[in-house]
This record gives C-alpha cells, structure tokens and sequence, in this order.
C-alpha cells in the first residue's frame, strides 16, 4: 500500500531490508531460469524458444535471434512506460511509498525493467555460433560465440535500467527521497531503458541486413515500420521526461519545457522522415500519440489517479512531412531546417496546446527565453537525428563535416540545458497569507471531504510576480492533485479561483516563478514524525517567508548533505547514461559501415512480407522502392 506522507516511517531510511530481499531473489531466480533456458538454447534444446524463433523467422523475415529479444524487449519496455506514468500519478497525489513493493505501481516497473534485462540476456544468448550467420559487426569475444553489437548494447543499457533500483535506494539512504521525476537514478532508469528499447530496434536493424532484409532492398518491405519505431520511441521517451509539466507540479524552470519538446520532436521525426520516406514522420506520431493518451486515460480513468495532458507534436510532424514533400537530398541541411520549424511553428502550436490541456499554460514571459532556447533545442534534435540515421545507414558524407555538426549539437543542448537549469531564491520575499470562507466540501481525487477554504496572498515586494511565468497555489499527496493559478486583484494581491484544500495529508504551498527565480511558501504542510518535520498549521491570516521552491516540494530531502558529496554524485549518474546515449550513436555508425546489399544468411520473406508485397503490387506499387538515404 501507498503510505501517506505523515504516516510514512523511515522516510529518508531507503526501502525495508526486507522488500530489498524479496526483489534480490526474485531477480536472481528469473536470471538463473533464463540462463538455463539460453544454455539448453545453445545445446540445441529449448524447443519452446526454438518454435518462438521459427516462427518469427516465417512471419517476419527475420532471424529468430534478433526478432525474438528485440519485440519481447519493446512489450517491456511498454509496460515500464505503464508503471512510470502510473507511479508519477501516485506520487502526486498519495506522497511516497514505502518500497519498491510498496505501491502496485512499482509491479509493472519492476517486471518491465527485469524483462527488458532478461530481454537482453536472450539476444546475446541466441546469437547464431557460426560466422557464416551472424552479423558482420558482431563482437569476437575468446570463447565466446559472435555476439551481435546491437544486443551488446541491448544487454548494457537493459543493465543499468535495471540497476537503477537498487541505486535509487541507496541514493534515498544517503541523500533522503528526492520527489521528483527529475531524480539522477529515476533519470537514469527511464533513459536506460528507453535506450535498451532503442537498442532492440537496432538489433531488429542488424537482423535484418543479416537477412538482406533492410528495408531499401526490394524484399525488405517488412522492415519498412522500424525508422516509424525510432521515432515513435523517441516521442515517447522525451514525453515521459516533461511529465512533471503535464500535471501542473513542475520543479524545474518554464524552460526546460520548450526546450526538451522542440528537441525530441525535431529529433525523433526527423529521424522517421529521412529515413522512411513519406508520411513516416506522421505514421511516428501515429504510434506516440495514441499509446501515451491511452495511458494517461488509464491513470485517470479505472486507476483513479491524477491524468496528465500529453505533449501535441502534431504540428511538428505535419511540418516535417511538408518541407520534405520534394524529397531530401541534403539529410543533414534537412535536419536542421526541420528543427528550425520545429522550434519556431513547433513552438507556436505547444503554445497554443499549453492553453487546452495545461494547467499551467505558456505564457507571454516565456518568449524571451523560451523561443531562442527552443530554436537552439529544436536544430540541435534535428542535426542529432540526421547524423544518426546516415550513420545507421552508411550515408553520411565523407570528412569531417558529420562529426563536428554532430558535436556541435550536442554541446548546444548542453549549454541550453545548464542554463535551464540555473535558478535562483533572493532572499527577504515573504508572502502574506489569508485563508477565508473555511468550510467542508470534496476534495480533489479521492481524498473525500475534508475542509477547503479561499486563499488571499500579498506578496513582499510585490514585483517579485511582475512578468512571472506563474503566480499559483498547488496542492498535492492529500489523496489528490490540485493546480490553481491565482488572479490578481485590484488592491495588487492574488486570490485563489476556487477551493484549496486545507486539512489530512495535503501539502498546500504559494508558488511564484518568474525568470530564474523560483519560490515557494506554505499555507499549509502536515507534521511529518519520520523525518523530523514540524509542519505548517492553517492560519487565517499568516506572514511567511518565501524560500527555494525545492525546499517544500522536496521536503524529505536531506539538509545536511554537503555539495562535494552531493554534485559529484549526480554527475556520476547522469555521466553514465550520456556514455551510453554517445555509445548508442557508435554502436549505429558500426552497423551502418558493416552494412552489405547481399544477405549473410539464407532467411524466407516471411508471410508479412510476402503479404505486404502483394498488397504493394496489387496497388501498383510494388515496383517503387522507397526513397534513398543520400549521403549529408
């Protein structure tokens, strides 16, 4: 069960040895029954995984050993995906849990992130043993049969997803429960594991040109969906990292949203476009775009969570698709004005969305920093996602040129990342706090009925919400969710636009956030025993000194933790996964050089090819091939 914040013990502690224990055994069961399973596999049993791979083999196309690990690794990456969006909502609205068995949530991560590892473990162990069948760029490991570079880095990243669990604990165990999806391991989990998906894509790449299967052979229309899948996948990663916007409890500057949208749309469709041909960059946000909203419809809905709005990108895909109607001859030039587009019209059209669906929508302040920071994010994704499918294709024009823009891109998104992330707290702000009109009503979510009351704020100076990006009262881990943007009043104070909620478990904080400044005073906290928090008390009219918003939202931190040990930490964490992000880029350079026309082993069509090419034939397409990647 999830337990509430003021009945919630060893907060700052880690999970209970015990939960640990269970997980621990668990894992290594499953392990040990799938290093069986790959060693009977090996010996020429297994008969069960041997008719899995035959038949994916006949259906597809492809070579069982890659088809196999690559879809199970892509169904648990979907169902982590499931748990993340679930175990957000449920930290917003019931506070933190008591363990990685503390919250069913946590179930469809935990078997997710395992699978994806096990995942792994498969495309490594069912790698064919002869050369003949195996892939061109496959590892030489002494004593070891040729194992395919993509499930390599499948079998890496799946690692450190997984392995994630475990660190989170212990970064809890020293550093207090960092609430916030923005957490160095909850970064780490989510990344990795978005990469071990993109990596099963790369192996269904690698399997395929085994096969002579890519999908620029005439007998590779089956493989046509996969530059759809990168996309996709690329959409649905990012989306996931922008979560705390789309509930209306960001703890991080306006910033970050423009930015991290304008790239992963310019990045991930780019990516689809240049490599599908047309209407590739739309079929991507096909895929995204119902899969991500049935999900927040399922936490909204039969879960009975908080539902997040989700990221548009519509407009993003039908732009990339339009400037790419006369075809693209110069993919890299391309990538660059599609993440123009993208962060200009792009941004237009989220900002426009923000005021449907968010709750706390884009504003006029935001230009200045937004719209260049945007246009920066947005031609960065978009050289990023060019160089990496001409890398993944053997396209990229000969010199120095690809590397350096590639780099030069990533530096950019660095650099507008560390300025995103500066934020400030000037001291001697207070605000003035009157609670009216106290009376019981429902609250939010499932918290029932409990007292609200209206909420009038006075802030000192009072230019500290002049051109702010909001000016609202949030309301949070009471049993639900609560957002309300306050309206200024003649006299110059702000008054709340319906009922807070002001008793049980609710935290009820002031928030102000203009520029760089972000700030926060409580109107109400509960006492919190098992971290030594003494709480705030309902007071009907109250001067409170407005602090470093991470102070209140954050409040299980640990104060005491100093910066050398602290940064060095994060650095650590996020250092991983950006070797993994840059060896993921290698690992697709060293599959597009190892590329050939002829295949490498003898494998059929397959009943979805054979299929899909009638189809093509009968419309009169069957003679048309789809477009080639030219050289950047």
């Amino acid at each position: 069960m999830l337990v509430p914040l003021a009945q919630a013990a060893n907060a700052g502690d880690g999970a209970p040895i015990g939960q640990i224990a269970i997980v621990a055994v668990a894992t290594t069961l499953v392990t040990v029954l799938v290093l069986g399973l790959i060693a009977l596999y090996r010996r020429g049993g297994a008969r069960p995984l041997r008719a899995l791979a035959d038949a994916a083999e006949r259906g597809l196309g492809l070579p069982g050993w890659a088809a196999v690990p690559a879809f199970a690794g892509i169904a648990f990456g979907a169902c982590a995906l499931f748990g993340v969006t679930w175990d957000v909502a449920l930290h917003l609205d019931q506070g933190r849990d008591e363990g990685p068995l503390g919250t069913l949530a946590h179930y469809p991560i935990l078997v997710g992130l395992l699978g994806l590892f096990q995942s792994g473990l498969l495309a490594v162990g069912m790698a064919p043993a002869r050369r003949a069948e195996s892939s061109r760029v496959a590892l030489r490991i002494r004593g070891l049969w040729p194992v395919p570079l993509s499930a390599a880095l499948m079998l890496v990243a799946s690692s450190m997803a997984f392995l994630g669990f475990p660190l989170d604990d212990g970064w809890h165990r020293m550093f207090g429960q960092d609430v916030t999806l923005w957490g160095p391991t909850h970064v780490m989990m989510i990344a990795c594991a978005v990469l071990g998906v993109i990596a099963a894509i790369l192996l269904l790449v690698e399997g395929a040109r085994v096969a002579g299967r890519d999908l620029h052979h005439p007998a590779g229309v089956a493989m046509r969906p996969i530059p759809v899948l990168f996309g996709g996948v690329t959409l649905l990663g990012w989306a996931i990292m922008v979560g705390e916007f789309d509930w209306g409890v960001p703890q991080y500057r306006m910033v970050w949203h423009p930015l991290l949208l304008a790239f992963a749309a310019a990045q991930g469709l780019t990516m689809a476009r240049i490599w599908g041909g047309r209407g590739a960059a739309l079929a991507a946000w096909a895929m995204y775009f119902p899969l991500l909203g049935i999900l927040s419809l399922l936490v909204g809905g039969p879960l009975g969570q908080s539902m997040p709005a989700l990221p548009l990108f519509l407009v993003h895909a039908v732009v990339v698709e339009l400037l790419a109607l006369r075809g693209v001859r110069r993919p890299l030039a391309f990538g660059a004005v599609a993440g123009l587009a993208c962060g200009t019209i792009g941004f237009a059209a989220e900002y426009a969305w923000s005021h449907l669906v968010l709750p706390l929508p884009w504003t006029p302040a935001l230009l200045p920093e937004g719209l260049p920071t945007s246009i920066v994010a947005g031609v960065a994704g978009g050289v990023l996602g060019a160089v990496f499918v001409g890398a993944l294709t053997n396209t990229l024009a000969p010199g120095r040129a690809p590397r350096i823009a590639a780099w030069a891109a990533a530096v950019a998104v660095v650099l507008t990342g560390a300025n995103a992330l500066a934020a400030r707290a000037p001291e001697g702000v207070s605000a003035r706090i009157q609670v009216a009109d106290v009376h019981r009503a429902e609250q939010p979510g499932r918290a029932g009925v409990g007292e609200v009351g209206q909420v009038r704020v006075r802030f000192d100076p009072p230019s500290v919400t002049d051109g702010a990006h909001w000016v609202q009262i949030t309301g949070w881990q009471g049993g639900g969710l609560f957002v309300d943007r306050l309206r200024k009043a003649a006299d110059g104070t702000w008054a709340s636009t319906k009922p807070v909620p002001l008793d049980g478990n609710w935290k009820s904080l002031v928030r102000v956030h203009e520029g760089r400044t972000m700030l926060s005073a409580p109107i109400v906290m509960p006492r919190d025993a098992a971290i030594g928090f003494g709480g705030y008390p309902v007071r009907s009219d109250v001067v409170r000194p407005m602090v470093f918003d991470h102070e209140l939202l954050q409040i299980e931190r640990k104060p005491d933790i100093p910066a050398w040990l602290w940064t060095p930490a994060i650095l650590a964490v996020l250092g991983l996964v950006a070797l993994l992000m840059y060896g993921c880029g290698r690992v697709a350079g060293r599959i597009g050089r190892g590329s050939a026309a002829s295949p490498v082993a003898t494998v059929g069509p397959g009943w979805v090819g054979r299929t899909a090419g009638d189809a093509l034939r009968r419309l009169g397409g069957g003679g048309r091939r789809p477009p080639t990647v030219r050289p950047s």
